[in-house]
């Protein structure tokens, strides 16, 4: 593996190749991933994942070793997938694409790269943080048993697109990347957007699994502490009654904690530890 390591740009193969790709790159994660064509477009579109900075590694063999995907946003460049194959884990590959990874961004001009690994995943962290990436903080995830079917006339359905300007204006500061509202400006069936009657709070959600997923809710900050998040998420989850919700662990530790948990929301074991590596020579 001294000269042959290669990284081909996703741009130019099929959608359907780079998904077995991924798929066999996560085959025995810590956690079920699988990956089909529809829910890699709709990953590619939310988080800006850039398909000419991200790539298919091989090591000089007829089969890929494996894939790397890179989302970037203005001069913030992220590693939102890695995946090797099994045969490849521990032959130091993951390390050479973190680095390529790393001079390709600073080789456009980012001012960061950042990352999430599962916490517990000691390999990926080792290999991260030896190629100098610190960790920032720890992102968390919620779930919560559901509603009873009442109050459900208090959300009023409206269109993604009507309640994007609220999330943006609304949104805590240093959201992570995947929970940025950025990641909804596009967003389409199956998600879902409510809004109460004056207007003051927004939610939205995708009710389309098992488990309903709440992936942003927030109230105009001169509305806040008045009970309209409350009463909205009450509202939306009176409309599918009895079925369980989640977060995922992509919420920074204690963003909206008290709120959470005051309206019976309980933090999961899956936790994500954000990394970053600095490339303008600032502080983390």
């Amino acid at each position: 593996m001294s000269g042959d390591f290669q990284v081909v740009p996703l741009w130019t193969l099929p959608l359907a190749d780079i998904c077995a790709t991924l798929n066999a790159g996560y085959e025995g994660y810590v956690v079920p991933v699988r990956f089909d064509e529809t829910a890699l477009m709709r990953r590619v579109l939310a988080e800006h994942i850039d398909l000419s900075a991200s790539g298919l590694l091989s090591a000089g063999k007829a089969d890929p070793a494996g894939i790397l995907l890179v989302a970037r946003r203005g001069r913030i460049s992220r590693i939102a997938a890695l995946g090797l194959r099994p045969a490849w884990r521990g032959a130091g590959l993951g390390g050479r694409a973190v680095r390529w990874a790393i001079d390709t961004a600073r080789a456009r001009g980012d001012s960061a790269l950042i990352l999430e690994v599962i916490e517990g995943n000691d390999p990926a962290v080792a290999t991260y943080r030896k190629a100098g990436f610190t960790d920032r903080r720890r992102l968390v995830g919620y779930s919560h048993p559901g509603g009873d079917g009442r109050d459900s006339g208090a959300a009023q359905a409206v269109s993604p697109a009507e309640v994007l300007p609220l999330l943006l204006g609304a949104w805590p500061a240093g959201a992570s990347w995947q929970t940025d509202p950025r990641c909804h400006a596009g967003a389409v069936a199956p998600v879902e957007a409510f809004a109460d009657a004056a207007g003051e709070a927004a939610a939205l959600v995708d009710r389309s699994g098992p488990a309903a997923r709440l992936l942003a809710l927030a109230v105009r900050p001169e509305a806040r502490r008045r009970g309209a998040g409350r009463a909205l998420m009450r509202a939306v989850m009176a409309q599918t009654p009895g079925k369980p919700w989640t977060i995922s662990a992509t919420l920074p530790e204690g963003m909206a904690e008290g709120f959470l948990h005051a309206t019976g929301w309980t933090r999961t074991p899956l936790r994500q530890i954000e990394m970053e590596h600095r490339l303008d020579g600032a502080a983390p």
